[in-house]
């Protein structure tokens, strides 16, 4: 998520660019000396791409949440709402 491309009024270049508000207020950091840099799921060491992957091998929300119990359910929806409306192109 971190390397997304500007394309004219699309997404923004970086994630963390942002509003940290609003539809946009989101669950998630990001420090280069926790798990490499990854985006990750504040509170934990668990990145986002690993929710991502889960539901990618078919398997449910319900699954990764019972899996992982460190990620509240309210953190993975955030992430899920975020990726839909940065993929969508919206800015706030």
């Amino acid at each position: 998520m971190s390397a997304l491309k500007e394309v004219g009024s699309g997404p923004p270049a970086q994630w963390q660019d942002l509003p940290k508000e609003g539809v946009f207020a989101t669950p998630l950091v990001q420090t280069e000396d926790t798990r490499w840099g990854r985006v990750r799921f504040e509170g934990t060491r668990v990145p986002v791409a690993t929710l991502f992957d889960y539901l990618a091998d078919g398997q449910s929300l319900a699954d990764f949440l019972e899996a992982i119990p460190a990620v509240r359910r309210e953190q993975a929806v955030a992430a899920l709402r975020l990726a839909s409306r940065v993929l969508a192109g919206e800015r706030g």
